[in-house]
């Protein structure tokens, strides 16, 4: 029988954009949908789509023409109801977890699989 898992959903897939106030209106006709949440100086847009959503998060001024990887490219984020015991879960079973960190009503916390895939945990507060 396999373990009990933490994660509970996809929460949200991030997209990263080379300039966010372009790539915003093309998303929201495709998706029919207004942001959740918007952050002009983060460079951050949450769209619904179903029960998960779509981030839109500008790159960094300089990250346009490499390779997109780790928190610099494309990510799942996945919903969890206590990042501490995510985070022990992931370390104990093969991933390599960042340190837990807090900020605009969430607990979250990045990793990589064994084969170096970038994933992200998030617990709403």
């Amino acid at each position: 029988m396999p373990p009990t898992t933490p994660f509970l959903r996809i929460d949200t897939v991030i997209v990263r954009v080379r300039d966010l106030a372009h790539a915003l209106p093309w998303y929201r006709t495709l998706l029919a949908a207004e942001p959740l949440y918007f952050d002009g100086g983060e460079g951050l847009a949450v769209l619904p789509l179903g029960n998960a959503s779509l981030t839109l998060w500008q790159r960094e001024p300089g990250d346009a023409g490499r390779a997109a990887v780790g928190r610099a490219g494309t990510y799942p984020i996945l919903a969890v109801a206590d990042a501490d015991a995510a985070h022990a879960f992931v370390g104990a079973h093969g991933g390599t977890p960042e340190p837990v960190g807090t900020g605009a009503g969430v607990r979250y916390f990045g990793f990589t699989d064994p084969d170096g895939n970038y994933l992200e945990a998030c617990q709403i507060l």
